[in-house]
């Protein structure tokens, strides 16, 4: 008897997810679908943000369509240039677009220096990014933030264009 009825309750899970798939306007972008409440197809390598909506539920978009951009310090440095808030200003349009709620802003420094320096600096960094966000309209509480210092290298040589791509400060969707 359970099997039978498992067996049925599969067979309406699998033939109401079918229907929904026919619903799907094929030409439409994932932000559009997103945005119309459609589940989207996305491939399994791809990062997604949930997105809710009142008539489907839940769909997914593709995190690379929020754009979340790094930005990047000079040397020993943790105030913001005119292009990191250039950055940033496009990070906050497209966090407000995507009504993203949870973001963790993350610190991050060159191997030069100590550990413990570099975790400091990290720190700085990501507080300084989120002190943007929260003057630009970003709830604080929203916005978590961590050091990795030295610890998440995005460039693994020893020279200076390499270090540069290290020091910086990554906003990430949760």
């Amino acid at each position: 008897m359970k099997n039978t009825a498992l067996f049925v309750l599969v067979f309406a899970l699998a033939a109401s997810l079918a229907a929904c798939g026919k619903n799907v306007k094929k030409d439409a972008s994932p932000d559009e679908a997103a945005r119309a409440g459609e589940i989207t197809e996305i491939s399994a390598d791809e990062t997604v943000v949930i997105v809710e909506d009142e008539s489907y539920g839940v769909s997914t978009i593709s995190a690379a369509a929020v754009s979340l951009a790094p930005v990047y310090f000079a040397l020993d440095q943790y105030t913001l240039s005119r292009d990191a808030r250039a950055v940033l200003d496009n990070n906050v349009d497209a966090i407000k677009a995507q009504g993203l709620k949870k973001l963790t802003v993350e610190g991050n420094c060159d191997e030069r220096g100590t550990v413990s320096y570099n975790i400091s600096l990290g720190d700085k960094r990501a507080k300084e990014i989120k002190d943007y966000y929260v003057r630009r309209g970003i709830p604080s509480a929203d916005i978590s933030v961590v050091s990795y210092g030295e610890e998440k290298p995005s460039c693994f040589e020893k020279n200076e264009n390499c270090y540069s791509q290290n020091r910086r400060g990554d906003t990430v969707a949760n």
